[in-house]
């Protein structure tokens, strides 16, 4: 963002944290989406929308208007993702909650830090686009996932 084409200063820069709002509004629709029984299609929901973000935030390299609305698009994707996984981990064992939340921040935490890595690692190797399709295919594989563990499943 301080860089060629947008050269913003770290106040402009700054404010882009303002699409943090967009997850903090789906954080309770997502809670209460699986509370009903619908987890499921929540996780499908959010997964598609990572998918959506990063077809967005490929042309944000010289887009501004793309930019913005694949960085909403991803913090509703990632923050709706969060609280569907946290509600499926909870039903596994409603009386070990607090361990199973400590394993799932920590394998949270570890998952974030790694692709920050390797986005790092990318970027300097294949530009805005690299870090574009890796995000795209981490979201792609979250799909397969999704796909493989669906079967007979309810939504």
């Amino acid at each position: 963002m301080s860089g060629p084409p947008y050269h913003y200063g770290t106040a402009i820069i700054g404010l882009f944290g303002v699409a943090g709002l967009a997850g903090a509004a789906i954080a309770p629709v997502a809670g209460r989406l699986a509370d009903r029984g619908r987890g499921r299609s929540t996780t499908l929901g959010a997964i598609l929308a990572l998918l959506g973000s990063w077809a967005l935030l490929a042309p944000g390299a010289h887009s501004l208007a793309a930019l913005i609305a694949g960085i909403v698009l991803l913090d509703l994707g990632s923050q709706a993702l969060h609280i569907s996984n946290q509600s499926a981990i909870y039903a596994l064992r409603p009386r070990a909650r607090s361990r199973l939340n400590t394993a799932y921040m920590v394998a949270y935490f570890v998952g974030g830090a790694v692709m920050s890595a390797a986005a790092s690692l990318i970027y300097s190797v294949a530009g805005w686009g690299g870090v574009c399709v890796l995000g795209a295919a981490t979201a792609a594989a979250a799909l397969c996932l999704w796909l493989v563990t669906s079967r007979g499943a309810t939504p």
